[in-house]
């Protein structure tokens, strides 16, 4: 049971082109669709074995830090023919919306796929923590059945670098949210013990580690300086050029002569910079670059760079390329509007000799039992129409269905017929009587008019129970116009299923089809 996004959900027009069959944006992507990738294209994207090395001393750092043992998987790193598929997402309260857990289910389904098609090769999901963002909102709130969890703190430090407790209170809601339940118990210990970490990116790792235990996620923070130390050349570049801005400039202005609207606009130095308590956008103008209330020139922020190349932070735009640069990654698996922006990216990777990736949208679930689905079909409707707004549904299931017959086209008929049979007789007696006949005669149209609404209303009004109905089931999909697995938590669903809810997700995934998977 699935439902297209494209048209339905999603009406973002970039988006929707990039999917055409004969897309006017073919030459923005490398491919979008695991079939694009063949032997070829594996050898492209292969890095040496140094770099291979100091990628696992990173990550097995990592995971001994936060108190958990790496994945076997992360040994085949090491070695040339072992590839990634990659994900990623700001470090939201524990997970967020749920669609945080839907793009690592994505790359679960994804590497095994691969794995399928060339056995001879090693395929790791990746799950890349955007632990260098600073916009502590972003993160700090979490939906559970409607009910918003969140606390308030100023943006400052990037939030991978935050003390876990901060969280405590939302965690403490939680438990009364689910203190009769005894199924959360588990969950409650995980959590916990992720908040007794050193920090949120710890902390965020711990969690997400024990959730899919039985998977081999890799959960990477690039926050580190032996992997900037190999993306410093691309820095240095953007510093010496500042191509970031000329190169997608150049792509956006091809985007706006077909007519689209570019997602994102490039600033003219891409770049922030980090110190102990503060995340500050390095701003580039008349040569001179300013860091708060300190100004380089050119040579020396380079030296800057080279003395700590961890201080140097890459922005939206720049980090895909910080991420395809010290990865072996084939596929990037995004939402909707990061395909968007990635589709800005092909042309500013050419520019530092990096391979594009293929992109492709994040799997789409809904959670749904057989008992509900069966309820939403016996109104008459299609698993297609659960995308369409309530209102129209209910209108239109109760004109269908209604024993009272709300189509109020005969009586319309009958006062056309009267109307034309009053003007006939006022022509024959006074032309001028004919104003008032068609007065008289809109007057009561308006009147029939409000009579079928009073007639509607009257309907509704007997038909409460079956218009709630409607209303729950098409909010478990979604509510003003947003998808639900955009605000509420995974946690509600994950309790109800959590002997084999990842087995369930990972089942239903195919993310080669654009559709919203009804899990039941």
């Amino acid at each position: 049971m699935e439902i297209p996004l494209i048209d339905n959900f999603y009406k973002n027009n970039i988006l929707k082109e990039l999917f055409e069959e004969d897309s006017k944006l073919k030459n923005f992507h490398n491919g979008l669709s695991i079939d694009s990738i063949g032997l070829e294209f594996l050898d492209e994207r292969d890095i040496n074995e140094t770099q291979r090395k100091i990628l696992y001393n990173v990550v097995n750092e990592q995971y001994l830090d936060a108190g958990i043992t790496c994945p076997s998987n992360l040994e085949s790193i090491k070695n040339k023919g072992t590839f990634t598929v990659t994900t990623g997402h700001q470090l939201c309260v524990f997970g967020g919306p749920q669609y945080f857990i839907h793009k690592i289910i994505s790359i679960l389904k994804l590497a095994e796929q691969l794995k399928e098609k060339f056995q001879h090769k090693n395929f790791i999901p990746i799950f890349w923590m955007a632990s260098e963002d600073h916009d502590f909102k972003e993160i700090s709130e979490l939906h559970v059945f409607n009910k918003k969890l969140s606390i308030d703190k100023e943006d400052s430090v990037e939030v991978g670098k935050i003390s876990p407790e901060i969280f405590k209170p939302i965690l403490n809601q939680l438990k009364e949210i689910f203190k009769n339940d005894e199924r959360f118990k588990t969950l409650d210990a995980i959590f916990s013990n992720a908040l007794n970490t050193k920090s949120w990116s710890a902390a965020t790792r711990y969690w997400l580690h024990h959730i899919f235990k039985n998977e081999n996620l890799i959960i990477l923070d690039a926050d580190d300086h032996r992997l900037k130390n190999i993306f410093a050349p691309v820095i240095k570049k953007e510093i010496e050029s500042q191509f970031v801005y000329n190169s997608v400039s150049e792509t956006n202005n091809s985007l706006k002569k077909h007519n689209f609207i570019p997602k994102i606009n490039p600033r003219e130095l891409n770049l922030f910079y980090l110190n102990d308590d503060l995340r500050q956008r390095i701003i580039f103008e008349k040569d001179t670059f300013t860091i708060g209330d300190k100004t380089f020139n050119k040579d020396q922020l380079i030296e800057e760079l080279g003395n700590a190349p961890e201080r140097f932070s890459p922005n939206v735009l720049l980090r895909p390329l910080y991420q395809e640069n010290i990865l072996p990654n084939l596929i990037y698996v995004g939402g909707p509007s990061e395909i968007s922006y990635w589709a800005q990216l092909k042309n500013t990777f050419s520019m530092v000799d990096l391979n594009f990736p293929i992109l492709m949208l994040r799997d789409h679930f809904i959670w749904m039992n057989e008992k509900t689905i069966k309820k939403w079909l016996s109104f008459g409707f299609s698993i297609d129409d659960l995308s369409k707004k309530p209102e129209l549904l209910i209108k239109l299931n109760l004109e269908k269905n209604s024993s009272e017959n709300l189509d109020f086209n005969k009586e319309n008929e009958l006062l056309n017929q009267i109307q034309f049979s009053l003007l006939e007789k006022s022509n024959g007696i006074d032309v001028s009587l004919s104003q008032s006949v068609e007065a008289s005669v809109k007057l009561t149209k308006n009147t029939l008019d409000k009579l079928q609404k009073k007639f509607l209303q009257a309907v509704k009004r007997t038909q409460d129970h079956k218009v709630n109905q409607i209303i729950k089931i098409s909010s478990l999909v979604h509510e003003n116009g947003k998808l639900k697995e955009r605000s509420e938590s995974f946690i509600s669903s994950y309790i109800r299923h959590s002997n084999d809810y990842i087995e369930k997700l990972k089942k239903a995934s195919n993310p080669d089809v654009r559709s919203l998977k009804l899990v039941t």
